[in-house]
């Protein structure tokens, strides 16, 4: 046996041991993972609501984030997000509960995919929505900017801290009027030269009524208006 083969091996033992004492169960149904499964297991993953909205131009990204004057580029979110639906629980682990490597992970699958099918042609770099430092200080990261990691592991890109949020509620169990209020001018750009006449990948973990995202593109618009903008999120909400 070579030597990168009884390392592999050793690995996969250790693996196994630790798994043995501290199972790695799947996120959405807290099953036991099998070797091969990550984040999910095979069953959940088939079950998965994904939405291929990047196949589709305009999209209800487009029509959710339409704003005259701030047109998208390409728009897409990897599943719908509905509340009591188990798979919420990828998106409550990674903002809420100190498991952002669930989303990273899942973003960086999708965006394996997504460069197949040409999504990232022609983007320029990845500019995460911001958190406020002492929201991020209290949560110990930015889950948007975990899921835009993810993406830039699988295509590359570099990932941009062009803005910066200031303090404001939080938008859960807030309307739609009530999101638009709570997210206006609270968002500025820090670093206009590195997205001037750049086609810019803005993501954020879930779109509901889009405020915040809206939010982001107008200060955008407002400092760089020759930067052109297209949209990723971990998932959508479905508005009825």
């Amino acid at each position: 046996m070579s030597l990168s083969n009884l390392k592999q091996q050793c690995l996969a033992w250790t693996e196994g041991f630790v798994n043995l004492i501290f199972p790695n169960l799947c996120t959405v149904c807290q099953r036991t993972l099998v070797r091969g499964e990550r984040i999910m297991c095979l069953e959940c993953r088939v079950g998965l609501p994904v939405t291929n909205l990047h196949r589709f131009r305009p999209n209800h990204i487009h029509e959710r984030l339409f704003s005259i004057g701030h047109p998208i580029e390409n728009a897409t979110s990897l599943f719908y997000y509905y509340r009591e639906n188990k798979y919420s629980r990828l998106i409550h682990d990674t903002k809420y509960r100190g498991r952002p490597i669930v989303g990273k992970t899942l973003a960086e699958e999708h965006s394996r995919t997504l460069v197949g099918d040409g999504f990232f042609d022609d983007v320029d770099l990845i500019v995460p929505v911001p958190l406020h430092p002492l929201k991020q200080l209290q949560r110990g990261y930015n889950q948007a900017e975990e899921i835009a990691l993810g993406i830039s592991v699988a295509t590359a890109l570099p990932l941009v801290d062009a803005l910066a949020a200031s303090y404001h509620r939080t938008q859960t169990r807030k309307n739609a009027h009530e999101r638009l209020l709570n997210t206006r001018n609270i968002y500025r750009v820090k670093n206009r030269e590195a997205i001037e006449n750049k086609h810019i990948l803005l993501v954020d973990d879930v779109i509901t009524t889009g405020a915040t995202l809206l939010s982001c593109m107008e200060a955008i618009k407002s400092a760089s208006p020759s930067t052109r903008i297209s949209i990723y999120s971990l998932a959508i909400t479905q508005l009825v």
